[in-house]
């Protein structure tokens, strides 16, 4: 019925193709635009609008069109003809390091203070509270709770420096599967975890799962910082935020039953439990 719908809507012959993340994607030329389709449908409202509000800034040429039908979310995109970038560490130059680390900062500085998208505005702390509460009796549980109990002490330092620190409009997912080649540049894709944060959290997961060389990393930060200025936080808050992000990733795969992130949460969890949860870079 959806698909009718949105063939209709856009007199388009739509198709579905296979996404890991969850969301219905839908791909189609259609005579109303007089070009191929991408369409992207969402159940959570949070990542539609944030799937919207960052398209219609960070990429105004591909959008078309937003629409609700029923309780499906649907934003409507030029579709692209996109390579894959090689996301071996191995095959990523210092080089290509830097330049990943300008892309990121180009977006966060476009689109910080430009485009409206999630803000909880509740203490670090109290958001990771949230998420222990809400997976107990999950699979994660026992896991979860010894790596809170290692951080309780860390958590009033982390929410002081956290409040402080300046806040951007976050990717959400940074990593070198989300950046594409396209008509001879690398850019980024998929926003719908876009949110507001600190610059630090972008980082975290590109560079606890994909890039682990340190002089990578700093190639990353060294591009980043060439322009916006950038700070590592200190062991307290990267601790928090590690934490975070891992609590993040649970509660996703309990929905999901393809886990598109692996054992990553284990690996942090386990990470912080053995103490070692401050990233090298």
């Amino acid at each position: 019925m959806l698909v009718d719908f949105l063939n209709e809507y856009y007199q388009a012959k739509l198709a579905n193709i296979h996404d890991v993340a969850g969301n219905q994607h839908l791909v189609g030329y259609s005579q109303l635009y007089r070009c191929d389709l991408f369409v992207k449908i969402f159940k959570a409202e949070a990542m539609f609008y944030a799937e919207q509000h960052v398209n219609q800034v960070y990429c105004p040429e591909i959008y078309l069109d937003s629409v609700i039908f029923e309780d499906n979310y649907i934003v409507v995109l030029k579709d692209r003809q996109l390579t894959d970038i090689d996301s071996n560490e191995v095959k990523v130059t210092e080089k290509k390091a830097e330049e990943y680390g300008h892309l990121l900062a180009n977006f966060h500085q476009k689109l910080t203070g430009n485009v409206s998208v999630y803000h909880d505005q509740r203490k670090l702390s109290q958001r990771i509270k949230a998420y222990v509460d809400a997976l107990q009796a999950s699979r994660y549980q026992d896991d979860i709770n010894q790596a809170y109990a290692l951080l309780l002490a860390d958590l009033p330092t982390a929410d002081r420096e956290y409040e402080l620190l300046p806040k951007v409009v976050l990717h959400g997912d940074y990593s070198l599967r989300n950046i594409k080649g396209y008509q001879g540049k690398e850019i980024l894709i998929d926003f719908e975890r876009a949110h507001i944060g600190v610059a630090y959290e972008d980082f975290i997961k590109i560079f606890y799962n994909e890039v682990h060389n340190v002089t990578l990393r700093h190639a990353f930060i060294q591009g980043y910082k060439q322009v916006i200025n950038f700070e590592i936080p200190r062991s307290e808050l990267q601790r928090a935020l590690l934490f975070l992000i891992a609590l993040e990733i649970c509660e996703f795969h309990l929905s999901h039953h393809k886990e598109k992130f692996g054992d990553m949460a284990h690996k942090m969890l386990a990470t912080i439990e053995r103490g070692d949860a401050v990233l090298k870079v």
